[in-house]
């Protein structure tokens, strides 16, 4: 079994397994979320990947480069890299500005201001 492509997300491997599989390719997806009981693990190596049979890489990777559904439709590419989702946003924002107000409190008891 080789290594194809790397997603992102464990839906957009599935949807392209399921195109190779449509095509009689052998494809399956592998990722370390366990079981999809906790698919937040799967960020932290790097998303989901397709792999084939080593006598089916060179077909498979011929469909997927070519970027097009059968209805025409093009495919932007992924380039592997994780995608933080809305709620990994706000909690790291949240986080970043926890810290700050931190800061700003232990500077101003040194500097002796008065917030009230």
């Amino acid at each position: 079994m080789a290594r194809i492509q790397r997603f992102s997300s464990r839906v957009d491997a599935e949807v392209a397994a399921s195109m190779l599989a449509a095509r009689g390719i052998d494809a399956r997806v592998v990722n370390d979320d366990t079981g999809g009981m906790h698919p937040n693990l799967a960020f932290g190596h790097g998303g989901s990947e397709i792999v084939v049979p080593d006598d089916q890489l060179e077909e498979a990777t011929a469909l997927l480069d070519d970027g097009t559904h059968d209805d025409g439709r093009s495919t932007p590419p992924d380039d592997g890299a994780p995608r933080l989702t809305v709620g990994q946003v706000w909690r790291r924002g949240g986080a970043a500005l926890l810290v700050v107000l931190l800061v700003l409190v232990a500077l101003s008891s040194e500097v002796d201001i008065r917030w009230f």
